[in-house]
Formats: structure tokens, C-alpha cells, sequence
């Protein structure tokens, strides 16, 4: 008998150690791969649609085109389905790949991210991101990129899904600086802005000049721009050209422009992003609900 039980724990404990691994999912998102003729390469896209989401439907819907999609598009994803009683229904698409290594995407971004050639740029990025690795950047592909974006996978969402001309744009650090320039070289393609933690300073400030140059030649801006920095990150470099780029768009007085700015204390650069993802969907989408939880429960006096 004791034979028995033996065979038997030896079979069930080799069944249990003989599972094989499976690839981890984000539970209803979907992923594509875009062939790009503009960058001769594909792009990859991942969708989160919103609960009730019925492709048979005429109701359409927003939709936020979130960049680094490397590690904000799980976020936005996950959250996006947790803050469905709070936020109206929203399509999130993330732009970029995720089956790399941390030094591959971070080599892979930054020329496609930056809109303007800055040898400085190229070589500090290399000795403070990379740690000095025997590799050369090349910044400046920017405008190409988004021409991809604004000509291919845009068009291809919009096809695909049924979605409103409520178009948003989100990024956070490099991808949030390439946001800035498109929110005034692309005025109103674009309905609603993040730019998070992003190096204004690259470039002499140029996004403070692009400001200028814009508010000059009498266009205006609509909609709702969220501009953010974190406490831990570095006062001169990101949080003072934030609240200075919010400070100045306030000032203009654009009709119909809402500015939000916002600092998270004690945040570093990453570690804000966390925080940064639901503030910018209940910005964006916020619903007129009373968010806070267990009212009427017996502990509530």
C-alpha cells in the first residue's frame, strides 16, 4: 500500500512540475503588426476596446493613441477596464512594440520619438540611459514617424473600429516631448494632449519656441491638454518647464481649451506613470459620478 501512495505523489507531483509555461495575455486586448511603407518596417499596434464594446453597433467611440506602448499600454488597459463606472466608454490603441529588452526599446525609440537632429542629445542619451555602450544614436526621425501614425495606423483604427473624431494623444518622457510637437504643428488633429515628464528642455526649449511661433501666427487650440511632472525627477530640468508650458497655454485664453498641470510628489521619473495613468483617463473621459467607495456601509459613520 505504501508502494502505491508513493507511485501515486510521484505521478501527481511530476504532472504538476511538467506544466508547461504559457505566454502571459492581457485578457481582452487584441495586437497587430502594421506594415509601414513610410518606415519600411512594421508598427505595432495593441487595442483595448471598452466594456459593452459591440462591433455591430453605430454608437462610436473616443479613442487615445498612447505611445511608449512598450509599458503604458498594460497599464492604460488594465485601467481603463477598472475605471469603466467612471470614465465614458474610450478605445485605447498603444503604438510600439513590447517583445524587446529594455535596451533594445530604449535604442529602437529615441530616433523615431525626436523630432530634431541634437548630436548633445544623441551622446548624453547614450552615457546616461545605456551606460556608455558602444552604440550611436541618431535622433531626428520624428516627423517621419508621425506621418506613419497620422497615414497608416490611424487610418487603419478608424477602419477597423467604430470610432468618433475625438482622437487623443498620450506619451510620457521622450514620447511626451514628440507630443508637444504635434500639438502645435498638428493644431486640432487632436483633440485632447498628454505630455508627461517630458525633456523640454531638448533642443534650447524648442517646444516653449514652437508655443510662441504659434501664438503668434493667431491660430488657437481646443480641447483638453494634461501636462504633468514628478517631485524626484529634477525641478529645473522637468517640473519648472512644465508648469511653465501650463502656465503660459492658460494665459493665452484659447476658447475651449482646458489645461490641467500636475505634479506627483514624491514620484520619480518611472514611478509616476502609475499615477499619471488614471489622473489622464479621468481628465480625458471623466464621467460626472461620485467616485469614492462604500457609502452607506455600516463602518461609514
Amino acid at each position: 500500500m505504501k508502494r502505491l501512495i508513493t507511485i501515486l505523489f510521484v505521478l501527481l507531483t511530476s504532472s504538476t512540475f511538467a506544466q508547461s509555461p504559457q505566454p502571459a495575455t492581457l485578457f481582452g486586448a487584441v495586437s497587430y503588426d502594421i506594415s509601414s511603407k513610410i518606415l519600411k518596417n512594421n508598427i505595432r499596434v495593441s487595442v483595448s476596446v471598452p466594456v459593452g464594446y459591440d462591433a455591430k453597433s453605430d454608437k462610436k467611440y473616443p479613442v487615445l493613441y498612447v505611445l511608449d506602448a512598450y509599458y503604458s499600454f498594460p497599464l492604460m488597459h488594465e485601467m481603463h477596464k477598472m475605471m469603466s463606472m467612471e470614465i465614458e466608454p474610450a478605445i485605447i490603441v498603444g503604438i510600439g512594440d513590447d517583445r524587446m529588452s529594455l535596451p533594445e526599446w530604449i535604442i529602437s525609440r529615441y530616433p523615431i520619438l525626436s523630432y530634431d537632429n541634437v548630436a548633445y542629445e544623441d551622446s548624453f542619451h547614450v552615457a546616461s540611459l545605456l551606460g556608455g555602450a558602444p552604440v550611436k544614436l541618431h535622433s531626428g526621425d520624428g516627423a517621419i514617424y508621425y506621418d506613419a501614425i497620422k497615414r497608416e495606423v490611424i487610418p487603419f483604427i478608424e477602419a477597423n473600429y467604430k470610432t468618433s473624431a475625438d482622437r487623443g494623444l498620450t506619451g510620457h518622457s521622450l514620447s511626451s516631448l514628440f507630443a508637444s510637437h504635434v500639438l502645435f504643428k498638428d493644431p486640432g488633429y487632436f483633440s485632447k494632449v498628454g505630455i508627461n515628464s517630458a525633456p523640454l528642455f531638448v533642443n534650447d526649449d524648442e517646444t516653449m519656441r514652437l508655443e510662441k511661433v504659434f501664438f503668434e501666427s493667431k491660430k488657437t487650440l481646443s480641447g483638453k491638454i494634461f501636462i504633468s511632472a514628478s517631485s524626484l525627477e529634477g525641478k529645473n530640468l522637468f517640473e519648472k518647464r512644465a508648469k511653465n508650458l501650463a502656465t503660459v497655454l492658460k494665459s493665452r485664453n484659447y476658447p475651449g481649451l482646458q489645461v490641467q498641470h500636475h505634479v506627483f510628489e514624491n514620484e520619480s521619473h518611472t514611478s509616476e506613470i502609475g499615477a499619471l495613468t488614471g489622473r489622464i483617463l479621468y481628465f480625458f473621459y471623466g464621467l460626472p459620478v461620485n467616485r469614492s467607495l462604500g457609502q452607506g456601509h455600516k463602518a461609514d459613520k
